[in-house]
Protein backbone atom coordinates (compact mmCIF):
# COMPACT_ATOMS: atom_id res chain seq x y z
CA UNK A 1 0.00 0.00 0.00
CA UNK A 2 2.84 2.36 0.82
CA UNK A 3 4.31 1.85 -2.66
CA UNK A 4 1.25 3.53 -4.16
CA UNK A 5 2.32 6.78 -2.49
CA UNK A 6 5.99 6.49 -3.48
CA UNK A 7 7.56 7.95 -6.59
CA UNK A 8 7.90 5.31 -9.33
CA UNK A 9 8.85 7.53 -12.27
CA UNK A 10 11.13 10.51 -12.86
CA UNK A 11 10.62 13.61 -14.94
CA UNK A 12 13.24 12.29 -17.35
CA UNK A 13 11.21 9.12 -17.91
CA UNK A 14 8.07 11.21 -18.36
CA UNK A 15 9.64 13.39 -21.07
CA UNK A 16 11.20 10.39 -22.83
CA UNK A 17 7.86 8.56 -22.86
CA UNK A 18 6.12 11.70 -24.13
CA UNK A 19 8.71 12.11 -26.90
CA UNK A 20 8.42 8.51 -28.10
CA UNK A 21 4.63 8.47 -27.96
CA UNK A 22 4.36 11.82 -29.76
CA UNK A 23 6.81 10.72 -32.47
CA UNK A 24 4.65 7.68 -33.16
CA UNK A 25 1.54 9.89 -33.18
CA UNK A 26 3.08 12.29 -35.71
CA UNK A 27 4.19 9.33 -37.83
CA UNK A 28 0.64 7.98 -37.99
CA UNK A 29 -0.68 11.47 -38.75
CA UNK A 30 1.90 11.85 -41.54
CA UNK A 31 0.89 8.50 -43.04
CA UNK A 32 -2.78 9.53 -42.93
CA UNK A 33 -2.00 12.77 -44.79
CA UNK A 34 0.06 10.90 -47.39
CA UNK A 35 -2.87 8.55 -47.98
CA UNK A 36 -5.13 11.61 -48.44
CA UNK A 37 -2.64 13.20 -50.81
CA UNK A 38 -1.49 10.27 -52.97
CA UNK A 39 -3.13 7.12 -54.27
CA UNK A 40 -0.74 4.16 -54.46
CA UNK A 41 -2.53 1.25 -52.73
CA UNK A 42 -5.29 0.84 -55.29
CA UNK A 43 -8.53 -0.61 -53.97
CA UNK A 44 -6.96 -1.15 -50.53
CA UNK A 45 -6.25 2.56 -49.96
CA UNK A 46 -9.65 3.51 -48.42
CA UNK A 47 -9.45 0.49 -46.10
CA UNK A 48 -5.90 1.33 -44.97
CA UNK A 49 -6.76 5.01 -44.59
CA UNK A 50 -9.80 4.22 -42.40
CA UNK A 51 -7.69 1.84 -40.29
CA UNK A 52 -5.06 4.54 -39.68
CA UNK A 53 -7.78 7.08 -38.87
CA UNK A 54 -9.44 4.75 -36.36
CA UNK A 55 -6.07 3.85 -34.83
CA UNK A 56 -5.30 7.54 -34.30
CA UNK A 57 -8.60 8.07 -32.49
CA UNK A 58 -7.77 5.31 -30.00
CA UNK A 59 -4.06 6.03 -29.82
CA UNK A 60 -4.51 9.70 -28.94
CA UNK A 61 -6.68 8.81 -25.94
CA UNK A 62 -4.26 6.06 -24.86
CA UNK A 63 -1.31 8.48 -25.02
CA UNK A 64 -3.09 10.95 -22.75
CA UNK A 65 -3.95 8.15 -20.31
CA UNK A 66 -0.38 6.81 -20.21
CA UNK A 67 1.21 10.24 -19.75
CA UNK A 68 -1.33 11.12 -17.06
CA UNK A 69 -0.48 7.92 -15.19
CA UNK A 70 3.28 8.57 -15.37
CA UNK A 71 2.72 12.17 -14.25
CA UNK A 72 0.78 11.06 -11.18
CA UNK A 73 3.42 8.50 -10.16
CA UNK A 74 6.24 11.02 -10.32
CA UNK A 75 4.88 12.44 -7.06
CA UNK A 76 1.70 10.49 -6.15
CA UNK A 77 0.43 12.57 -3.19
CA UNK A 78 0.80 15.99 -4.84
CA UNK A 79 0.28 15.05 -8.49
CA UNK A 80 -2.61 12.75 -7.61
CA UNK A 81 -4.50 15.59 -5.92
CA UNK A 82 -3.61 17.93 -8.79
CA UNK A 83 -4.82 15.42 -11.38
CA UNK A 84 -8.06 14.89 -9.45
CA UNK A 85 -8.69 18.65 -9.36
CA UNK A 86 -8.06 18.87 -13.12
CA UNK A 87 -10.47 16.01 -13.78
CA UNK A 88 -13.18 17.61 -11.64
CA UNK A 89 -12.64 21.07 -13.13
CA UNK A 90 -12.48 19.81 -16.71
CA UNK A 91 -15.08 17.06 -16.43
CA UNK A 92 -17.27 18.53 -19.17
CA UNK A 93 -14.36 18.92 -21.59
CA UNK A 94 -13.13 15.38 -20.84
CA UNK A 95 -16.61 14.01 -21.44
CA UNK A 96 -16.87 15.91 -24.74
CA UNK A 97 -13.45 14.61 -25.80
CA UNK A 98 -14.32 10.97 -25.08
CA UNK A 99 -17.70 11.29 -26.77
CA UNK A 100 -15.86 12.83 -29.71
CA UNK A 101 -13.85 9.65 -30.09
CA UNK A 102 -17.13 7.76 -30.42
CA UNK A 103 -18.65 10.17 -32.93
CA UNK A 104 -15.51 10.23 -35.07
CA UNK A 105 -15.61 6.45 -35.40
CA UNK A 106 -18.80 6.90 -37.41
CA UNK A 107 -17.56 7.26 -40.98
CA UNK A 108 -20.96 8.56 -42.05
CA UNK A 109 -20.41 11.76 -40.05
CA UNK A 110 -17.84 13.92 -41.81
CA UNK A 111 -17.19 17.42 -43.07
CA UNK A 112 -19.67 18.37 -45.77
CA UNK A 113 -22.54 16.21 -44.55
CA UNK A 114 -25.92 17.76 -43.76
CA UNK A 115 -26.77 17.35 -40.09
CA UNK A 116 -29.98 18.07 -38.23
CA UNK A 117 -30.24 18.34 -34.45
CA UNK A 118 -33.06 19.43 -32.18
CA UNK A 119 -32.25 23.11 -32.64
CA UNK A 120 -29.92 23.34 -35.63
CA UNK A 121 -29.74 22.20 -39.23
CA UNK A 122 -26.84 22.79 -41.57
CA UNK A 123 -23.59 21.57 -43.05
CA UNK A 124 -20.73 20.21 -40.95
CA UNK A 125 -17.80 22.54 -41.63
CA UNK A 126 -15.37 21.25 -38.99
CA UNK A 127 -15.04 18.30 -36.62
CA UNK A 128 -12.84 19.21 -33.67
CA UNK A 129 -11.85 17.34 -30.53
CA UNK A 130 -14.66 18.73 -28.40
CA UNK A 131 -17.45 19.34 -30.90
CA UNK A 132 -18.58 20.10 -34.42
CA UNK A 133 -19.09 23.39 -36.24
CA UNK A 134 -22.23 23.57 -38.36
CA UNK A 135 -22.72 26.17 -41.05
CA UNK A 136 -26.32 27.36 -41.29
CA UNK A 137 -28.09 30.22 -43.04
CA UNK A 138 -27.79 32.22 -39.83
CA UNK A 139 -24.06 31.64 -39.34
CA UNK A 140 -21.69 29.16 -37.75
CA UNK A 141 -22.88 27.12 -34.77
CA UNK A 142 -20.78 25.00 -32.39
CA UNK A 143 -22.27 21.84 -30.84
CA UNK A 144 -20.24 19.83 -28.37
CA UNK A 145 -20.22 16.06 -28.75
CA UNK A 146 -22.00 15.37 -25.46
CA UNK A 147 -25.01 17.45 -26.50
CA UNK A 148 -24.90 15.89 -29.96
CA UNK A 149 -25.20 12.38 -28.50
CA UNK A 150 -27.65 13.30 -25.75
CA UNK A 151 -30.06 15.26 -27.97
CA UNK A 152 -29.68 13.01 -30.98
CA UNK A 153 -29.04 13.93 -34.61
CA UNK A 154 -30.04 13.02 -38.13
CA UNK A 155 -27.98 12.97 -41.31
CA UNK A 156 -29.94 14.48 -44.18
CA UNK A 157 -29.76 13.39 -47.78
CA UNK A 158 -30.09 15.60 -50.83
CA UNK A 159 -27.95 18.16 -52.59
CA UNK A 160 -25.32 19.73 -50.40
CA UNK A 161 -25.47 23.48 -49.78
CA UNK A 162 -23.48 26.16 -48.10
CA UNK A 163 -20.44 25.87 -50.34
CA UNK A 164 -19.94 22.10 -49.99
CA UNK A 165 -20.33 20.02 -53.15
CA UNK A 166 -19.58 16.51 -54.26
CA UNK A 167 -18.38 16.26 -57.83
CA UNK A 168 -18.06 13.17 -59.97
CA UNK A 169 -14.97 13.74 -62.09
CA UNK A 170 -13.73 11.47 -64.86
CA UNK A 171 -10.89 11.91 -67.38
CA UNK A 172 -12.05 12.16 -70.99
CA UNK A 173 -9.24 9.93 -72.26
CA UNK A 174 -8.25 7.61 -69.37
CA UNK A 175 -4.67 6.36 -69.22
CA UNK A 176 -3.92 3.43 -66.90
CA UNK A 177 -0.45 4.83 -66.17
CA UNK A 178 -1.70 8.19 -64.84
CA UNK A 179 -2.46 8.74 -61.16
CA UNK A 180 -5.48 10.97 -61.73
CA UNK A 181 -6.33 11.75 -58.06
CA UNK A 182 -2.81 13.08 -57.45
CA UNK A 183 -2.78 14.94 -60.76
CA UNK A 184 -6.16 16.51 -60.07
CA UNK A 185 -5.22 17.54 -56.54
CA UNK A 186 -2.08 19.24 -57.88
CA UNK A 187 -4.20 21.15 -60.38
CA UNK A 188 -6.76 22.14 -57.77
CA UNK A 189 -4.06 23.82 -55.69
CA UNK A 190 -3.75 26.41 -58.44
CA UNK A 191 -7.43 27.39 -58.53
CA UNK A 192 -8.64 30.50 -56.71
CA UNK A 193 -12.19 29.20 -56.26
CA UNK A 194 -11.67 26.74 -53.39
CA UNK A 195 -11.79 27.45 -49.67
CA UNK A 196 -8.54 25.88 -48.49
CA UNK A 197 -9.65 25.90 -44.88
CA UNK A 198 -11.29 22.66 -46.00
CA UNK A 199 -8.93 20.50 -48.02
CA UNK A 200 -10.57 18.76 -51.02
CA UNK A 201 -11.26 15.07 -50.50
CA UNK A 202 -10.69 12.87 -53.55
CA UNK A 203 -11.91 9.29 -53.51
CA UNK A 204 -10.96 7.16 -56.54
CA UNK A 205 -13.45 4.59 -57.79
CA UNK A 206 -12.71 0.91 -57.16
CA UNK A 207 -13.54 -0.02 -60.76
CA UNK A 208 -11.60 0.73 -63.94
CA UNK A 209 -13.65 3.78 -64.93
CA UNK A 210 -11.14 6.19 -63.33
CA UNK A 211 -14.09 8.00 -61.75
CA UNK A 212 -13.09 10.33 -58.90
CA UNK A 213 -15.55 11.47 -56.24
CA UNK A 214 -14.39 14.87 -55.05
CA UNK A 215 -15.79 16.74 -52.05
CA UNK A 216 -14.89 20.42 -52.34
CA UNK A 217 -15.73 23.72 -50.68
CA UNK A 218 -16.02 26.80 -52.86
CA UNK A 219 -15.53 30.29 -51.49
CA UNK A 220 -18.83 31.49 -52.97
CA UNK A 221 -21.77 29.70 -54.56
CA UNK A 222 -21.13 31.48 -57.86
CA UNK A 223 -17.67 29.92 -58.04
CA UNK A 224 -19.02 26.42 -58.60
CA UNK A 225 -19.66 26.89 -62.31
CA UNK A 226 -16.25 28.54 -62.73
CA UNK A 227 -14.60 25.58 -61.00
CA UNK A 228 -16.45 23.06 -63.17
CA UNK A 229 -15.48 24.94 -66.33
CA UNK A 230 -11.83 25.00 -65.26
CA UNK A 231 -11.76 21.26 -64.51
CA UNK A 232 -13.33 20.56 -67.91
CA UNK A 233 -10.56 22.59 -69.55
CA UNK A 234 -8.08 20.23 -67.87
CA UNK A 235 -9.57 17.31 -69.82
CA UNK A 236 -12.15 15.97 -67.40
CA UNK A 237 -15.93 15.58 -67.47
CA UNK A 238 -17.66 16.86 -64.34
CA UNK A 239 -21.08 16.25 -62.80
CA UNK A 240 -22.48 17.55 -59.52
CA UNK A 241 -23.54 14.50 -57.47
Amino acid sequence: MEKLFQSQFTWWEFFMAALLLLLLYFLLTFIERILDRFTFLGNYQPLVRNFIHSSLLVYEAVVLLILSGIFVYINPPFHGVLALMLVIGGYRQIKDYLNGRIVNFDNYISVGKRLKTENTQGIISNMGRLGVKIRTNKGLHFINYSDLLNDGYMLLSGEEVGGFYQLNIQPNDPDEKVDYPSQLLDLLTTTPYLDWNHRPQLLPSKDTSKLIKARVVVKEESHLNDLITLIQEWGYSVKVA
